[in-house]
C-alpha cells in the first residue's frame, strides 16, 4: 500500500512495459548470439554428411539420428539443471580444463575445414568434423550447466556419432564378414527347404540366376542400425550399464536372424519364380523386417526397464517441483555467462576460417586449365556388342549425368566388358565417382584380388587417362580389370597409384574442391594370355573408343 501511494504521489515510478520489453528482447538476442557458432558447426556437420545419407542406403538411417538425439535432450532438459555446490574449487578446475579444450578444438576446426572443403567424403575428416563440434558443445555445456550438466547431456550428443560413416578400413571387412557369414546361412536354410544353392562370396547361385548384393544386403545396414536402435533404447529408458551391454549384441543378433529370414526368402522366390521376381518382394519384405526387427528390440528392452527407487516421473508433481528447485538455484560459477566470452570469440573465429578457406580454393581454381571435352564411343558395329541395361537401384545408387556399359567379343577370342559413368561439375560429383572401386565391387563377387592397383598414365587422342590395373582370379580364370576416374583439369602430377591414400587426400588443398566435371570408365577383359597382352589390347580398344570433340571418331 506504501508503494502504491509513493507511485501514485510521484516519489516511486513504476517500470516502463517498453523497457522490459527492450531488455528482454536483448536477453533473447545475446542468447541466440549465443548459440549461433555452435548451430553452424552442426550444420556444416550435417551438411557434410548428407550425401552419405542419402546416397549410401548403408546410411540412411543418419537422417532420423539428429531427431532422436533432440528427443533424448528435450526428454532430460529437467535433469539438466543444476543445483549449486559448496565446493566450488573443483568446480572452477573443470571450467578451466573445458575453457583449454574448448580453444584447441576451435583451432583444430581450421586444418579440418580446409582438407574438408576438398575431400568430403573422406571419413577420417567427417569424424574429425563430429568431434570438434561435439566436443565443442560438451565443453559449453561444462562451462554453462556443471559436471552434473554434462553427465545428463553426454549420451544425447554424443549418440549422433552412430550417424558417422565408418573408416573403410574398419567398415570393408564388416560388410564382407557379415554378408558372407548371412550368405552361408541362406545356402543352409536353402539346403533344408531342398532348393540347390550355391554361395560365390557375397551371392548365392540357384538354378534360376544368381541373388545379387543388392538383393542379399545384410551388410553393414543391419549392424549400423541395431546399434543404433539399442544404445537409443538404452537411453531412453535408463538402463543400466550392463543391461545396456547386453541389450546391443541382443540387437546385433536379432538383426543378423532377420536378415537371414529375409534373404532365404528372397532367395526361396528366385529359384521358385525367378531373379526378376525378387523385385516385387524385395522393399515389402525389407520393411517388415526392419519393423519386425526393431519390435522385439524395443520390447527386450521395455521388459529389462527397471525405475529407480524414490525417482519422480519426470510428469510427476515431484518433479516439476524438483526442477522449480533447481531453476531458482543459480549454476556454479555464474552459468552461461562464463560461455558468452568464448561463444563469441568462436564466431569470429569461424567466420575468419570460412572467408580464408573460400578465398583459399578460388585462387587455386582460378589456376586450373579446363582440359579437353571427350566422350566414349561403344563399338557398335561389332556384331557380338550388347548393351547391358541399368538397373534403377544403380542410378539411384551413382546418380551420374551420363552413363552406358555394355560387352562385346573381339576376334582374338577375348571378351569385353566396359562401364562407363559422368557426372557434371558440382559438390557430389567426386563423392559419387570415388564411391565405388574395383577393391570393394570385385571380391564382393567372389574374386580374389591377385595384383593392383598398378597406376598406367595412358595418353590417348590426346587425353591423359589415370589407368589402374588390377587382377582378379587365378590362372587361366584370370580377370584383367582397368578402372579410371578422370577429373577435369587435373594434371598427370595429381594422380597416383593409390586414390585413397591418406597423403593423396591432403594434396586436394592444392588441387582444388573436387567440384570439377568427372569421368570413371571400368574396363573387363577375359580371355588374355597375360597382363602385358591385355595393357597393349587396351590401348588399341581406348584409342578407338575415347571421342574428342572437335576431332574425327
Amino acid at each position: 500500500m506504501d508503494g502504491e501511494r509513493k507511485a501514485q504521489n510521484g516519489d516511486l515510478k513504476p517500470r516502463e512495459p517498453s523497457r522490459l520489453n527492450s531488455r528482454n528482447a536483448g536477453s533473447s538476442f545475446l542468447f541466440v548470439l549465443l548459440l549461433l557458432p555452435f548451430a553452424y558447426l552442426w550444420f556444416r556437420l550435417v551438411d557434410n554428411l548428407r550425401p552419405e545419407w542419402t546416397t549410401n542406403p548403408q546410411y540412411g538411417f543418419g537422417w532420423v539420428v539428429p531427431i532422436l538425439c533432440v528427443g533424448l535432450l528435450l526428454r532430460g532438459w529437467q535433469a539438466v539443471k543444476l543445483r549449486d555446490t559448496q565446493d566450488r574449487g573443483p568446480e572452477v578446475r573443470g571450467q578451466w580444463s573445458a575453457a583449454v579444450l574448448f580453444a584447441l578444438l576451435a583451432f583444430l576446426y581450421l586444418p579440418t575445414r580446409l582438407v574438408e572443403a576438398a575431400t568430403p567424403e573422406w571419413r577420417p575428416i567427417q569424424w574429425s568434423l563430429g568431434g570438434i563440434a561435439i566436443g565443442l558443445t560438451l565443453c559449453a555445456l561444462r562451462m554453462g550447466r556443471g559436471l552434473e550438466g554434462l553427465k545428463r547431456a553426454a549420451f544425447p550428443v554424443c549418440f549422433f556419432l552412430v550417424a558417422i560413416p565408418w573408416p573403410t578400413l574398419i567398415e570393408q571387412p564388416i560388410i564382407q564378414g557379415l554378408t558372407r557369414f548371412c550368405a552361408a546361412l541362406v545356402v543352409e536354410v536353402m539346403g533344408i527347404f531342398g532348393i540347390p544353392a550355391m554361395q560365390h562370396g557375397n551371392v548365392i547361385e540357384v538354378a534360376s540366376g544368381v541373388v545379387g548384393i543388392d538383393e542379399a544386403c545384410s551388410g553393414i545396414r543391419s549392424f549400423q542400425s541395431s546399434l543404433m536402435i539399442s544404445l537409443f533404447l538404452g537411453e531412453f529408458y535408463a538402463l543400466s550399464r550392463v543391461r545396456r551391454c547386453l541389450l546391443v549384441p541382443a540387437g546385433f543378433v536379432l538383426a543378423i536372424v532377420f536378415n537371414v529370414c529375409r534373404t532365404s526368402l528372397l532367395t526361396w522366390v528366385a529359384a521358385k519364380k525367378g531373379v526378376a521376381a525378387i523385385d516385387q518382394y524385395h522393399d515389402p519384405a525389407g520393411v517388415t523386417i526392419l519393423l519386425a526387427c526393431t519390435a522385439v528390440t524395443w520390447g527386450i528392452a521395455w521388459a529389462c526397464r527397471k525405475p529407480k527407487p524414490g525417482t519422480p516421473n519426470p510428469g510427476s508433481e515431484g518433479a516439476k517441483a524438483e526442477g522449480r528447485t533447481m531453476q531458482e538455484k543459480p549454476a556454479a560459477n555464474g552459468g552461461w555467462a562464463a560461455v558468452r566470452p568464448l561463444a563469441y570469440g568462436l564466431l569470429v573465429w569461424l567466420a575468419v576460417v570460412e572467408g580464408g578457406v573460400q578465398a583459399w580454393y578460388r585462387a587455386r581454381e582460378a589456376m586450373v586449365t579446363p582440359g579437353p571435352k571427350w566422350s566414349i564411343v561403344f563399338p557398335r558395329a561389332n556384331p557380338t556388342f550388347k548393351t547391358l541395361a541399368m538397373d534403377e537401384k544403380t542410378m539411384r545408387l551413382l546418380r551420374f549425368d551420363e552413363g552406358e556399359q555394355g560387352t562385346w567379343n573381339e576376334s582374338d577370342g577375348t571378351v569385353w566388358s566396359a562401364f562407363y559413368f559422368g557426372w557434371r561439375p558440382g559438390r557430389v560429383a567426386g563423392y559419387l565417382a570415388k564411391r565405388h572401386t574395383p577393391e570393394i565391387c570385385m571380391p564382393a563377387e567372389g574374386l580374389k584380388l591377385v595384383a593392383g592397383p598398378e597406376l598406367m598414365l595412358t595418353k590417348v587422342n590426346g587425353v591423359e587417362l589415370p589407368m589402374r590395373h588390377y587382377v582378379f582370379g587365378t590362372g587361366g580364370n584370370a580377370l584383367q580389370v582397368f578402372q579410371c576416374r578422370w577429373e577435369e583439369g587435373m594434371g598427370k602430377e595429381a594422380y597416383v597409384q593409390h586414390e585413397s591414400a591418406r597423403f593423396n587426400l591432403l594434396r586436394g588443398i592444392w588441387a582444388g574442391r573436387g567440384i570439377h566435371g568427372q569421368k570413371v570408365i571400368e574396363i573387363i577383359v577375359s580371355g588374355c594370355e597375360d597382363s602385358e597382352q591385355a595393357k597393349q589390347a587396351l590401348v588399341r580398344q581406348l584409342e578407338k573408343m575415347i571421342k574428342v570433340e572437335g576431332r574425327a571418331a
